[in-house]
């Protein structure tokens, strides 16, 4: 293919997580009294802008006053990092994946809304063997996705232009992020925030599957 850096967004196209932000919500709402059980299906729809957006939109419509927002999200924090280390996995073949691309001398680089505390330990044991140019989530004072200035960030690091790129993501988030930033984007719809609405149209390449992926890119 005629890209030279591949660009990754996490939860829902590298890793299989969402069962595991979900139960980190559920307990923290459980741990401050609050009868309130999101399922596998609702936490689809509050995924796709961050762990700390997920727990916002996890407390919409509950008895949950505003003021415990705060509380919520420390233990929301908390029990997530606990809780990734030990349900994280990746998709069925994104290792074996991300190791061809990587011997096919390709850049590979993580854009996401997950916490910068949270993305770097996960990416580091679920993927040792793998080198990432850059692996950049969620920071104090940076834009998040939709805005393009991650990709511009690890454009710059990888010193490559726009017509270089892909960014490989799940959501409209991620086709919106690509669009903003000017480069080609493949949604996989094997992730969580893939739904049959107009934006799905508009991305450059539409995958089923991490095998389907791994041949568009190695075309």
């Amino acid at each position: 293919m005629k890209y030279k850096c591949v660009i990754f967004d996490l939860d829902g196209t590298l890793l299989d997580s969402l069962q595991g932000i979900l139960d980190a919500a559920n307990q923290s709402f459980h741990e401050l009294g609050y009868n309130v059980h999101r399922t596998f299906e609702e936490g689809k729809h509050f995924i796709g802008a961050g762990a700390i957006e997920f727990a916002r939109r996890a407390m919409k419509g509950t008895s949950i006053p505003p003021e415990k927002e705060r509380e919520m999200m420390e233990h929301f924090l908390v029990n997530y990092q606990r809780i990734q280390s030990e349900s994280t996995r990746p998709f069925k073949g994104i290792n074996e994946l991300l190791m061809e691309l990587q011997d096919k001398v390709f850049y590979l680089a993580i854009a996401s809304n997950k916490p910068q505390i949270l993305l770097e330990p996960i990416v580091k044991q679920v993927f040792p063997n793998i080198h990432f140019k850059a692996a950049l989530g969620q920071r104090i004072n940076k834009p998040e996705k939709p805005d393009p200035f991650i990709i511009f960030e690890i454009m710059k690091i990888c010193q490559v232009d726009a017509k270089d790129c892909v960014y490989v993501g799940d959501s409209e988030y991620d086709y919106k992020t690509a669009h903003n930033a000017g480069i080609d984007s493949i949604i996989c719809r094997y992730g969580f925030g893939f739904y049959d609405q107009p934006w799905i149209k508009k991305p450059t390449y539409l995958v089923d599957s991490v095998e389907e992926l791994g041949e568009l890119l190695m075309k």
